[in-house]
């Protein structure tokens, strides 16, 4: 039975601190971007799992852990190219075969034919030993098999019609069958192979490039050029790249004794190992992959789904847009043409949520002329615009420069809308109740009335910065929100309705701390804060979410970084306090918009300016 779960990729791999556990494929080397003999076409595994060689396409091998090298350094000068290998059962020798089938012997590893010049089914495009050492099948293109020394013959596709071409095999355990795969996944059994799946017509993944035998299970893989890997009969799934963009295309897979991990490995030699390794002294971090799914952008705010998951999204300078499952897209609105939305500095177009009965309501933040405030939007159900304009929360406090808006909007445990915002940097708004700046509101989401249990109107808590990530944790009634620090300082929340004790007065004073607990005893102090170490200026909040996070599902709270350009992930106990964290997405820049998506993925917003992007993360 096919287990379709090879879609994902590491981001983010810090070599010297991984360890691999303990009868998993270990780490041997290497990272790729080797200088010469490129490009790799295979990877063999030393049987005992303790080391492997790469193959380049002039015979050049590379050698790792317990691997040795027994030649050849390349520029074979027939034969070539290089398209394949196997290792001899002792793990000390190997043989290559070139696209004519010429064979070549190293230490250990018997030569029984053939001389290359195969004069029918070439080109060849795979081998595989005899577990025994003691023969090999050579496999070409159409699936014609040729059987030499112990290894004998059990039958062939060749020339057949459907699944063409072949691109991989592999042996039974006993050495008495044998699978063939071709590019679309089709598996052909012969001998005591048991077929296990699949019959072809992957929709993902294709090409299929390569495959390899459980010698634990009987069951095999099968590995996809992007990295995907598909398990079947009693294989597990261990990992995938799956669209990775680094290290493509992948080539080979190789398992390691005894069956409990494999490895993948690229055309330019870097080698990905799966179970994933673990962080030294930490928890484990989930593999993942980053797909760029909009491009072209500025400043992106906040992101939602329809229930059909059309992505909805903001752009501070004023811009709504959708975008499609086939990637088209379409502005709904743009309030900053029209007037509506005074983008100035900070301010903007902010955050939206996403809701109402039928799913098509968007609730955005924004800066107008007067103010910061909420207005409801329908979304029209071809997409054809945003309509029917309610006010929900007006005079949140703006300053002309835009500084400290906020503004995020989200839907809480209880139903009602909870909003962050900004302070407006005026000294006295974060202690004022009187004030809706500095604030966590929470109101209802038809009306904007106050909700019940708010500790003065729509106040719900009090004295902060400028509240730019709200999250609720699942499962609980858990609310989190993030706020800016003065340089330093920055926080993240567990928001209740009280003080959280910033009071820059007089005038906006900005030395005084985030949290005064003199002035304010009961003032409530973050769960984490950066402290005077660095700056990470926090925006978007979301947690991971569903069955392929793992452990993190529910205690991994994602957290954008605009300065610190990173997303930092604090793994959180049941009561909400941090026990770990992560550094992710170093790469992209600035991000503030992070929010959970279709299939429990998390979609990223970079905040550059220009040529942001959308970024959907999943885990592997």
């Amino acid at each position: 039975m096919l287990r379709r779960l090879g879609l994902l990729a590491t981001i983010v791999a810090l070599v010297a601190c991984l360890t691999a556990p303990a009868g998993a494929a270990p780490f041997h080397g290497s990272t790729g971007a080797m200088s010469l003999n490129q490009p790799i076409v295979t990877m063999v595994a030393r049987p005992q799992g303790d080391g492997y060689w790469l193959i380049a396409r002039d015979g050049g091998v590379f050698s790792f852990g317990a691997a040795t090298f027994h030649g050849s350094t390349g520029d074979i000068a027939l034969n070539q190219p290089i398209v394949g290998g196997a290792a001899a059962p002792d793990g000390n020798g190997y043989w290559l075969v070139a696209s004519d089938g010429g064979i070549f012997s190293f230490g250990s590893a018997n030569f029984f034919g053939s001389t290359g010049g195969i004069a029918l089914n070439q080109p060849i495009v795979s081998m595989a030993a005899h577990p025994s050492g003691d023969g090999y099948w050579l496999i070409a293109r159409d699936g014609g098999v040729f059987s030499f020394g112990a290894a004998t013959f059990h039958g062939s596709t060749g020339g057949i019609a459907l699944n063409q071409p072949i691109v991989g095999a592999t042996a039974t355990t006993g050495g008495n069958g044998y699978w063939l795969v071709a590019r679309d996944g089709g598996i052909f059994a012969f001998g005591d192979a048991p077929f296990l799946g699949s019959t072809g017509g992957i929709a993902l993944n294709q090409p299929i490039v390569a495959m390899a035998s459980d010698p634990q299970s009987g069951g095999y893989w099968l590995a996809a050029a992007d990295g995907g890997a598909f398990a079947f009969g009693g294989a597990p799934f261990l990992g995938s790249l799956g669209c990775r963009r680094l290290n493509a295309p992948i080539l080979g897979i190789s398992a390691a004794a005894p069956g409990d991990g494999y490895w993948l490995t690229a055309a330019d030699g870097g080698v990905f190992t799966f179970p994933q390794p673990v962080v030294a002294g930490g928890d484990d971090v989930p593999a993942l992959c980053a797909e760029t799914l909009a491009s072209g952008l500025s400043n992106v705010w906040d992101i939602g789904f329809t229930p059909d998951n059309t992505m909805i999204f903001t752009e501070r300078d004023g811009r709504v847009s959708a975008q499609f499952a086939d990637g088209g897209r379409r502005v709904l609105r743009d309030l900053g043409r029209e007037g509506i939305v005074q983008a100035t500095g900070e301010g903007g177009l902010l955050g939206m949520a996403m809701g109402g009965v039928d799913g098509r309501q968007v609730w955005l933040c924004f800066n107008s002329t007067s103010d910061v405030r909420v207005v409801r939007f329908d979304i029209d159900p071809s997409y054809g615009g945003l309509g029917n304009a309610v006010e929900i929360v007006t005079g949140i406090p703006r300053t002309g420069s835009g500084r400290h808006s906020g503004c995020r909007p989200r839907f809480g445990p209880d139903g009602y809308l909870w909003i962050g915002t900004g302070d407006a940097a005026m000294g006295t708004n974060p202690q004022n109740l009187d004030s809706l700046g500095g604030k966590v509101l929470r109101v209802d989401p038809n009306t904007g009335a106050a909700a019940p249990g708010n500790v003065s109107g729509l106040v719900y808590s009090w004295g902060h910065r400028n509240v730019q990530g709200l999250a609720v944790r699942p499962y609980t009634d858990q609310v989190f929100g993030s706020s800016h620090g003065p340089t330093r300082h920055d926080e993240v929340n567990r928001i209740y309705a009280a003080n959280y004790g910033w009071d820059p007065v007089p005038g906006y004073n900005e030395s005084v701390p985030m949290t005064d607990t003199t002035k304010f005893p009961d003032a409530v102090g973050p769960i984490w804060s950066s402290g005077t170490s660095f700056t990470l200026a926090p925006s978007g909040l979301a947690f991971a979410f569903g069955e392929p996070w793992g452990a993190w599902s529910a205690n991994a709270l994602f957290v954008a970084g605009l300065r610190g350009e990173q997303i930092r992930v604090l793994i959180l106990d049941a009561a909400g306090a941090v026990t770990n964290e992560h550094v992710l997405l170093q790469t992209e820049g600035r991000i503030r918009a992070i929010s959970g998506g279709p299939g429990g993925a998390i979609y990223v917003g970079t905040s550059n300016g220009s040529g942001d992007k959308i970024i959907r993360l999943t885990p592997g």
